[in-house]
């Protein structure tokens, strides 16, 4: 495990995390100089601990948001203040240089979006007071509240999603991956939320059996061809479902595997199941099921680690253990507060928030269940693979 402790660099300001690397920590830093707000993109050197700034900017519209994608060589930010003009920058992650400075206006107000990869990001909009007949026009004919476009860098172009099985997707229900050189595309296609997803199985008498969570794949390359096609029916390959009677939601991938938490409604039963990433074949690997004599706990998905562990509360902790992906064993005292994740099957992360009338306080803390030794911080705290970043 290694702890990078970004809060020596910097002071009074706010640090949003871009990506954590094996070689460079990518962030953006907000403060205040000499009575103007500037947001600077910064790397830090792993190997040498240090800090370069790649670019910076004086924030003249202190509304607007920014949402930043990492790229092997460029960062994307688009910044947006919920409006229908977004602005969207795409910077050399080593020169500096602005690849592209786009003010782009869409239809309705800003909801969210997703780069899909350095040239192409998807725009999800929803009414506002500019659009609202429009919106309802289209609420009318397709039954979603939401618009979604694909919008093209290098061509300076919109292009509108006419399948409506993205039109009803949120920026998250869409991760990108690479298989094989090539990259891949998985699309969530969720009902609604999982209270929502069992209400309708107890009212499956009346609501039916078409109420459907789906997992969809499709390449990349194929899925912007088609938008810019303007195909209605995108070649989207379908490779999990559950019905009324059932759930299915993402547990997280790593280099071989996409994993899914999938629910039988009138046994109870849950499991994790993976679909490899070369083959598309599929297995259970995980029975998150307790069993008759075992006593009260709770199954904790990390999905950035792609890790499950059973979390059984004691009188003054935690025990946990591995269910996917971890054969870990401890237990840690209740002081270090909820658990966060799992390092090295060793290290526990874990968070402890107090709040008062005016402030809230956040310490996070680092376990290690071989020494007995802990840590902690009063910061936020990052996790990727083996490494610890606080900020």
């Amino acid at each position: 495990m290694k702890v990078i402790d970004l809060r020596n660099i910097v002071t009074d300001s706010i640090v949003e995390l871009i990506s954590i690397g094996p070689s460079a920590i990518y962030y953006a830093e907000e403060k205040e100089e000499e009575g103007h707000r500037s947001l600077f993109i910064l790397e830090y050197d792993r190997e040498t601990r240090k800090e370069r700034i790649i670019a910076n900017y004086f924030l003249i519209k202190p509304s607007f948001v920014q949402h930043y994608f990492d790229f092997p060589h460029e960062i994307i930010i688009v910044m947006e203040n919920g409006g229908s003009t977004v602005w969207l920058l795409s910077l050399d992650k080593d020169t500096g240089e602005e690849k592209a400075l786009e003010e782009i206006h869409l239809v309705g107000g800003f909801f969210g979006c997703k780069a899909l990869d350095e040239q192409h990001v998807i725009f999800y909009t929803q009414k506002n007071e500019q659009h609202r007949e429009l919106f309802d026009e289209y609420r009318r004919a397709t039954g979603f509240s939401r618009v979604a476009c694909l919008y093209d860098i290098a061509a300076h172009k919109y292009h509108y999603i006419r399948d409506q099985r993205i039109c009803g997707l949120s920026p998250e229900d869409l991760a990108v991956y690479q298989v094989g050189g090539k990259a891949q595309l998985l699309i969530l296609q969720p009902y609604g939320s999982e209270e929502e997803k069992e209400h309708c199985y107890r009212n499956r008498r009346w609501m039916g059996d078409g109420v459907e969570d789906v997992a969809w794949l499709c390449p990349l390359f194929d899925f912007v061809v088609g938008i810019k096609s303007g195909e209605y029916r995108l070649p989207l390959e379908r490779v999990l479902s559950a019905g009324t009677d059932g759930l299915l939601r993402f547990a997280g991938m790593d280099d071989y595997n996409l994993y899914f938490r999938a629910k039988h409604f009138p046994t109870n039963d849950q499991r994790i199941c993976a679909v490899s990433k070369a083959t598309v074949s599929k297995a259970v690997v995980a029975d998150l099921n307790l069993r008759p004599e075992e006593g009260p706990a709770s199954f904790y998905i990390d999905t950035d680690a792609a890790q499950v562990f059973r979390v059984e509360e004691t009188e003054d902790g935690y025990h946990i253990t591995g269910a996917l992906n971890s054969v870990v064993d401890t237990y840690y005292s209740k002081e270090l507060g909820d658990f966060m994740c799992c390092i090295e099957d060793r290290f526990i992360v874990a968070r402890y928030t107090m709040s008062d009338d005016t402030d809230t306080f956040t310490f996070h803390s680092i376990f290690d269940s071989r020494t007995g030794k802990q840590q902690s911080f009063e910061c936020a705290c990052a996790v990727k693979g083996k490494t610890v970043v606080l900020y």
